[in-house]
């Protein structure tokens, strides 16, 4: 960064406000507040380098977002890429700027029927900020048959336990991905109806031939450990380890979890075991509650000493840490 200041000086010095090349090598560098600064100072103004500092700064959830989008807006730089930076970063509790954001999008003319990116978003907005109306409203406003602005509104229903909806929408749906079944496995899951999640699962997996994701796993787990189908976790964790998902913390402690409510201790530990270092709270309370639950309060007793025994070993070193380097300072 310092290399990219003294070249931004020197060209300022000369004159020069075309900066934009220097933009892109500060947000690689990841400046944001300074791309920022350095895009405001760039001339001829441009659509596409505005729309490459709304992604970063929408990425990272900035502050700057809003008035980075006001300055494009203001120089009729806004594209239909814009809004959906913007509405993808948006945050829940925004309701009132939903509905300006909205309105704003319709006066610019950039609301294309057929623009699935920006409908997604849309949706996805208001689904977020529960005007689950509002989503179903411009859902049926837009072309039918995509299938990613189908599924924002179908995960929208499936959170909010809506499952009449979700599954009338899914039924209505020409083409389903793995996006949507994971919605309604989820869906089944959160709200109790653990069965109808294991069969909604199958239908996936041997009916429709479509591949689980991690989330579909770490999902579906919770639902076998609940109606006691250890046979279907058994190959579910099998498919697992096979694409790799194991790695995920969430889908080990979710196998885990599994194993433990299924009364098979000695499994759960391999799985524990095999988590290693990625260990979280959430792993280590499972197999401590697996272990008392099923009458092994020694093996759980030890296995909470040990972890605190760890715990007060890090606190220990991060004391250490901080002294040391109050010595240095």
């Amino acid at each position: 960064m310092e290399e990219v200041r003294r070249l931004h000086a020197r060209l300022l010095r000369r004159g020069e406000r075309r900066l934009q090349p220097l933009l892109l090598r500060v947000l690689a560098a990841g400046d944001l507040r300074y791309a920022a600064l350095l895009l405001a100072t760039s001339s001829p103004p441009s659509a596409t380098l505005h729309d490459r500092l709304l992604q970063a700064l929408a990425a990272s959830r900035s502050p700057l977002l809003l008035r980075s989008f006001s300055r494009a807006h203001r120089l009729r730089l806004l594209t239909p890429l814009s809004f959906t930076f913007l509405l993808s970063a948006a945050p829940p509790s925004s309701a009132p700027f939903a509905l300006s954001a909205h309105a704003l999008l319709l006066r610019s003319g950039h609301l294309a029927p057929g623009d699935p990116f920006l409908g997604s978003a849309l949706v996805s907005f208001y689904a977020r900020t529960r005007l689950l109306r509002d989503a179903r409203r411009v859902f049926d406003e837009m072309p039918r048959g995509d299938t990613a602005v189908s599924n924002a509104l179908l995960s929208a229903y499936a959170r909010a336990g809506l499952l009449d909806a979700a599954e009338k929408l899914f039924g209505e749906m020409p083409d389903r991905n793995v996006v949507s079944w994971t919605a309604m496995v989820s869906g089944y899951v959160q709200n109790g109806r653990h069965e109808e999640a294991v069969g909604a699962f199958l239908e996936m997996w041997e009916g429709a031939g479509v591949q689980p994701n991690e989330l579909t796993v770490s999902s579906v787990l919770p639902a076998c450990a609940a109606v006691g189908a250890m046979e279907l976790g058994r190959k579910v964790e099998e498919y697992a380890r096979g694409k790799g998902h194991l790695v995920n913390v969430y889908v080990a402690n979710a196998l885990l979890e599994m194993y433990a409510k299924c009364g098979s201790i000695q499994r759960a530990w391999q799985v524990f075991q095999g988590i290693g270092r990625r260990r979280d709270l959430c792993s280590s309370n499972s197999m401590i509650m697996a272990f008392a639950l099923h009458g092994s309060w020694r093996e759980a007793l030890a296995l909470f000493h040990k972890l605190r025994g760890l715990n007060q070993m890090v606190s220990h070193l991060l004391e250490s840490f901080w002294l040391a380097l109050m010595e240095v300072w």
